[in-house]
């Protein structure tokens, strides 16, 4: 609590109204200015200088510091030194409080004084001159301030404006004018400061102030007193008071600053010494070391630093020195703003037009800081802008982006949208790429396009011109959604409505550069519509509509160039004013683009007619059942048997390929026992006899048309049939009525294999069914026992249908024998449904083979004994190959 209170009471309001440097007090919303960066501090005798900026306003200030417990104090101990260095200090301040002139430092917040400091704060400061000069040929001591010859000139014409307020206005001498008591704004002006030892001339009752005995005291910080390598000699030696003193002084400041620093004379705080010193001046001797600069320097040094106050150049007749008569300093008096408010438009007019001759004498801080405020001031008047705006892109072409930002784009954004005069719109047009450069995308977009587009609505054929001109390379830098959405539209409205010939030639130049940025959807259905609305048939135009048709013939697909872009250049190359050079341009874009129709559209077209070939080999190629199968070891190997040896079979019906035969093909094709064949049985003989007894020929001949084969008995687990007295494991259930549904789904083929390989819907060719050897599991239904690996069981149950619901005549009539072969006849949907077979009412189907097309067991002829052929029924031997 205590150090809170503590802290509060040693706090001061420049110090909560400021962010001073990086300090940042809590609970205080600040407002820095965009692009604001800090100066580094510097000191100025005993107060230690830092830059800030105001929370609130964004006011940018240089705040001046003073700790009463500096080691300098402490040195200096309680006694009267020490009162003397604060009252030195105060008196400072005070008089800067009272003070108002260009070339005075201003004042920005009054002094406060708090337990532990002195603090005020004036304009926001670069450096001080003593800090500024140049202490060795290859750079200065502040980075902040670069001094040439210009820079010096003004300064010094400055500091005599300066002094002269003071001796007429202020009726005071400064007394100690010296590099520390010079100060550089962030204009690069000049400044007095230093003001803490200044003499009035008149007391306040009106009397001469009384002459003081001038003294030094090197335990005293020399801030504080005045310096006698700096101070006039009639001051000193002859004890007068003088405003010519302040010019001695001056120009001593001139020669320390081209001697690197150091003074004309080195007195150390001694009168004898000083004395000496004027009396080899007196005689002759004349100034050190000025024997390499330039002559007319050496005159104004040599005027200004005089043993005798009447000889010395007074603020009268110092501006009119030679050293000043150069056409730099020339311009820039003529553009202070005291000065250049009382000339005449045409006056400005003219200094504006010859200054961007004159800007290259100028180092890049003066134009920087000096001259580029001044016109962006003048800048309010519209009728100067064509004038001035050179001058300023002349100094913003050395700009960094930031900087350009901060400086000039503020005052060129009102600028935008003024189409009168059309002068000033041309000017920022011309100088539309160093705005880009110098700015961010986005704030290229958002702030500085609408001048373009503005310049596009605008009443004059050269700004619409000028305006068009850069869009060629505005295209290659925008993003796609610009020149879509808003560019393209905008140019197009400017192409539909405009009757002058060159901006019609313009527009058409603009849209070659948006063809390579435009998508083909906006081409087809924008931009050649536009294109097919030209009336005129002027050369200029239908040359630049060439232009246009043939870079945008070069990236659409050539549907497009075929139906929509050569159409128009056939039409344009008979044009009435066309030369026979034109003529032959349209010929050469037209065969170029129908070069390119040919070699594309073949290509597809070779394309096209590879992959039918592709397919209908792949067609051609399936296994046809009919015409004999290939077996893996031939497909693998690369050789393919022919189809005699594949469909050679033996005498007994046994075929060597008996696996790929179509399960359906059996089923639909014949499904009643033929004149002259054995009905299959099973028989309870260890070794059965063949089950399928071979057909009469057209049987035979129809079954092989639809893909059968006949099945060899050794294809069969004869374990699985045994005599109808002896129960079998595939026994149905007692009750006849109770549905078995099987107990693996391998069994069955699915419902679009079955359609294909029923009903011959894929191209008529049936694919041969590789046989497989189902994993069955043992259920209450069904339990079938273990066959051979390499032989598959064709054993499964089946729902129990009564004999009068499938017979003979419900069935499809079998295929002709003359079919054509290896294919089927097409089964038409209406006789699909009217089949009594296919109809879901004619056949009961088990679990899960709900589907029409489910197969079903056939009709078999009776054998055995009579009682016993209603209960094994569905437990009969089907073979789907027969």
């Amino acid at each position: 609590m205590l150090q809170a209170a503590s802290a509060w009471f040693n706090s001061s309001q420049i110090s909560q109204n400021y962010n001073i440097g990086t300090q940042s007090s809590p609970g205080i919303s600040s407002q820095t200015p965009p692009g604001f960066t800090p100066v580094p501090t510097f000191s100025v005798g005993l107060w230690k200088v830092q830059s800030a900026v105001h929370k609130t306003n964004g006011k940018k200030v240089s705040v001046w510091t003073f700790d009463k417990k500096s080691v300098e104090m402490e040195r200096l101990g309680q006694g009267a030194g020490r009162e003397r260095v604060i009252e030195v200090l105060k008196e400072e301040a005070s008089v800067l409080r009272k003070l108002r002139h260009p070339c005075v430092l201003e004042m920005a917040e009054p002094l406060e004084e708090t337990r532990s400091e002195l603090i005020f704060a004036t304009e926001q400061l670069l450096s001080s001159l003593s800090l500024a000069i140049p202490m060795s040929d290859s750079k200065s001591s502040s980075a902040a301030v670069e001094l040439d010859e210009i820079e010096i000139q003004k300064g010094i014409l400055q500091l005599a404006k300066g002094l002269s307020f003071l001796h007429t206005s202020a009726r005071l001498v400064h007394s100690n004018l010296t590099p520390d008591a010079v100060l550089i704004n962030a204009a690069g002006d000049w400044k007095l400061g230093g003001l803490g030892l200044a003499i009035p001339l008149l007391g306040p009752d009106g009397n001469p102030t009384r002459w003081e005995f001038p003294t030094f005291d090197s335990r005293s910080p020399s801030y504080t007193q005045r310096s006698f390598d700096y101070i006039a000699p009639e001051y000193a030696l002859d004890e007068q008071i003088s405003i010519s003193s302040d010019f001695y002084s001056l120009g001593c400041v001139i020669y320390a600053v081209h001697a690197k620093g150091l003074p004309p004379f080195r007195n150390r705080g001694n009168l004898g010494t000083m004395r000496s010193n004027v009396g080899r001046l007196e005689g002759g001797g004349g100034l050190r070391g000025m024997e390499s600069w330039d002559q007319d320097l050496q005159s104004l040094v040599a005027g200004l630093i005089t043993p005798k106050s009447f000889t010395r150049l007074s603020s009268q007749t110092l501006p009119s020195h030679s050293y000043f008569s150069s056409l730099a300093i020339s311009t820039l008096n003529f553009l202070d703003r005291s000065n250049f408010a009382s000339k005449t438009r045409e006056e400005k007019i003219a200094f504006m037009k010859g200054l961007n001759s004159v800007l290259g004498r100028f180092s890049e801080g003066m134009k920087r800081r000096k001259i580029l405020p001044s016109l962006l001031e003048e800048m309010k008047d519209p009728l100067l802008l064509s004038s001035i705006l050179p001058n300023v892109f002349n100094i913003a072409a050395n700009l960094d982006p930031d900087q350009f930002q901060m400086l000039v784009l503020p005052s060129l954004k009102p600028l935008f949208t003024v189409k009168d005069p059309p002068i000033n719109m041309m000017v920022l047009l011309e100088n539309l790429e160093t705005i880009q450069t110098k700015t961010s995308k986005p704030v290229f977009r958002t702030e500085v396009l609408p001048l373009v587009y503005h310049a596009l609505e605008s009443d004059h054929a050269t700004v619409q011109e000028k305006a068009l001109s850069t869009i060629p390379g505005l295209c290659d830098t925008i993003d796609y959604a610009e020149v879509q959405g808003i560019m393209f539209p905008r140019v197009a409205l400017v192409f539909t409505k405009t009757r002058i010939l060159s901006v019609k030639v313009a527009t058409l130049e603009c849209f070659i550069s948006m063809v390579k940025t435009l998508d083909q959807t906006s081409l087809t259905q924008k931009l050649v519509p536009l294109l097919s609305k030209i009336r005129t048939k002027e050369p200029a135009v239908m040359m630049a509509c060439l232009s246009v048709q043939e870079a945008m013939g070069l990236k659409v697909d050539r549907e497009a160039v075929a139906t929509l872009v050569l159409p128009q250049l056939w039409t344009m190359s008979v044009g009435p004013l066309l030369n026979i050079e034109q003529f032959t341009r349209f010929m050469n874009v037209i065969k170029i683009l129908g070069e390119r129709i040919e070699r594309e559209h073949s290509q597809y077209l070779r394309d096209s007619q590879r992959i039918e070939d592709r397919s209908a080999s792949l067609a051609n190629s399936t296994p046809n059942v009919g015409a004999g199968t290939v077996d893996f070891e031939s497909l693998v190997g690369g050789a393919t048997k022919s189809p005699a040896a594949n469909s050679s079979t033996s005498t007994n019906g046994a075929s060597t390929n008996g696996w790929e035969d179509d399960v359906w093909g059996s089923i639909l094709g014949d499904n009643s026992p033929k004149p002259g064949s054995t009905p299959r049985t099973q028989s309870p003989a260890p070794n059965p006899k063949p089950l399928v007894t071979p057909r009469s020929s057209s049987a035979l001949s129809s079954a092989r048309t639809l893909g059968a084969k006949p099945v060899p008995a050794s294809s069969f687990n004869s374990s699985a049939f045994s005599a109808p007295s002896t129960p079998s494991p595939l026994s149905p259930p007692p009750n006849p009525t109770r549905q078995t549904v099987p107990s693996t789904s391998s069994m069955f083929v699915t419902q679009s294999q079955s359609v294909s390989g029923a009903f011959g819907l894929a191209g008529g060719v049936m694919p041969a069914l590789s046989p497989t050897t189902p994993s069955l599991r043992p259920s209450p239904a069904v339990t079938l026992q273990a066959t051979q690996a390499s032989k598959p069981n064709y054993d499964f149950v089946m729902a129990p249908v009564a004999p009068s619901t499938i017979s003979s005549s419900s069935m499809p009539p079998p295929l002709s024998s003359t079919s054509s072969f290896g294919m089927m006849p097409t089964l038409q949907p209406s006789n699909l449904m009217s089949n009594p077979l296919m109809t879901p009412n004619s056949v009961s189907t088990p679990l899960g083979m709900s589907n029409i097309l489910a197969p079903n067991k056939p009709s078999t002829p009776s054998w055995g004994q009579g009682t016993q052929k209603s209960k094994n029924n569905a437990w009969g031997d089907f073979d789907p190959l027969a």
